[in-house]
């Protein structure tokens, strides 16, 4: 029987989504996770009951919103304030290093995906390292939480994907949540390695 996976917006998963982290005390998981209205964010083990939290204040109040011209990714950074004198900037993007020209969003009110500590495994706020990852030819495979772990586990295993027939004018974008996805992990000689890698990660 084929196994179609219908794909979900980019932003469902983002540095706002609750993240499982190990906890710095027990190094068992511990979660952290961000007040907007606050602005801060928090970190909480329910094994150790190590608490912790962070202002953020307004010092990363933009992103750069850009797509590399040697890789063809798209990809976001968060800037300091001080950095901002325009509507444009160049960045270095963060798949090759090759210096881009972006352009200059508030996300005070958005939700990104690509932050550059999520990039490497570890949570924005705390730098904690992030509970489900695994080490794949050299590369991390990361997820954030449990449902974003059975997210990329359904996306790899499936025969099919797709999105809905309204994807694009339900959500207003263009972008799915695979479309963050490095490409080794997509390639089809690695996805069913990988998939049993998090499925693994699932056990913990």
């Amino acid at each position: 029987m084929v196994k179609r996976f219908y794909d979900i917006p980019y932003y469902t998963f983002s540095f706002w989504t609750d993240m499982a982290v190990v906890c710095p005390k027990c190094s068992k998981a511990g979660v952290v996770y961000f007040d907007k209205e606050k602005n801060i964010a928090f970190f909480r083990c329910k094994s150790c009951y190590t608490q912790k939290e962070v202002f953020l204040g307004e010092k990363y109040a933009f992103e750069v919103i850009s797509q590399c011209t040697s890789t063809g990714k798209y990809f976001r950074l968060s800037i300091s304030n001080d950095k901002v004198h325009g509507q444009k900037i160049r960045v270095k993007c963060p798949y090759c290093g090759e210096s881009i020209i972006g352009d200059i969003s508030n996300i005070r009110e958005k939700q990104c995906i690509v932050f550059e500590n999520i990039r490497h495994a570890k949570d924005p706020y705390f730098h904690y390292p992030l509970y489900f990852q695994v080490g794949y030819k050299g590369k991390i495979i990361w997820a954030l939480n449990r449902k974003h772990l059975q997210y990329l586990i359904d996306y790899l295993s499936a025969d099919i994907r797709t999105v809905q027939a309204e994807f694009y004018k339900t959500y207003k974008t263009m972008y799915s949540q695979s479309d963050m996805l490095p490409a080794f992990m997509k390639t089809a000689k690695n996805r069913d390695k990988i998939v049993k890698l998090l499925l693994k990660l699932q056990a913990k």
